[in-house]
């Protein structure tokens, strides 16, 4: 079994080299934490075993480990900015065996460095067995649903105009139910509808359902003031889209 408290604490250790007052660094810190809860609580809803559940709420805590020493005026690891940052996490872990700080037992390690590398990539490797298939996407829909969290509350203020148009790739992208692929973004608009597209890419019916109960989609939508009347009512259908994608899931998902 796996201590969470004691993880929490080496955590906190960990990000004490780092400066805090950084807003970069505080955000990913609070993200971090936060994930962590939402896969403990995803993992439960999923009726894993207590061992598995403090597994994937651990894979919530350590997965952008990566970003906090690459978003970090004080980076340890300035090689980091490099890779990929789900690797770069994977990278700490391994240095110096660091990941028996916070598990003592291996017999996760491959499921844990496989989630956190698989957590940001567009989509999870093909080849994985099923066990840690679970954890991917447990720690894909957490993360997923505080960026959407952050959006609401963090990236973009009330009342903020709009005036540009979707781009083509995107709107088809979204229309035919694909998380837009970030090379397609182009204008703020764009970015928006990339940012509700992430519910193409969740798993599981308790992540749809936390997405309904915060009304992520109408609050996020409803920050902004589209300026040309067509766009207007391309971004209303959107909104429709997503809205009845999320209740069709919550019904038909077991």
């Amino acid at each position: 079994m796996i201590d969470l408290e004691s993880t929490k604490k080496e955590f906190e250790k960990y990000i004490s080299n780092y400066d805090l007052n950084n807003p970069e660094t505080e955000r990913k810190v609070g993200h971090s934490f936060r994930v962590s809860k939402i896969s403990e609580k995803i993992a439960k809803s999923l009726n894993l075993p207590d061992e598995e559940i403090e597994v994937a709420t651990l894979i919530g805590l350590l997965h952008d480990i990566g970003k906090i020493d690459q978003r970090s005026e004080k980076s340890i690891y300035k090689d980091l900015e490099k890779v990929e940052h789900g690797e770069a996490a994977v990278k700490i872990l391994e240095k110096d065996d660091y990941i028996r700080k916070y598990i003592e037992d291996s017999k996760y390690d491959n499921i844990i460095k496989t989630a956190i590398i698989n957590h940001s990539k567009y989509e999870i490797e093909k080849i994985l067995d099923d066990e840690t298939l679970v954890f991917c996407k447990i720690i894909r829909d957490s993360d997923k649903l505080d960026i959407l969290y952050q959006a609401e509350m963090l990236f973009w203020k009330n009342g903020t105009k709009v005036q540009d148009e979707i781009t083509q790739n995107v709107i088809e992208e979204f229309y035919n139910q694909i998380k837009v692929h970030r090379e397609n973004i182009e204008t703020k608009i764009d970015g928006i509808i990339s940012m509700i597209s992430n519910i193409y890419d969740i798993y599981y019916q308790e992540s749809f359902k936390i997405i309904k109960e915060n009304d992520y989609i109408n609050k996020i939508m409803d920050k902004f003031e589209i300026q040309d009347e067509n766009v207007k009512k391309q971004f209303n259908e959107i909104r429709s889209i997503a809205n009845n994608y999320v209740e069709d899931r919550i019904k038909n998902m077991k």
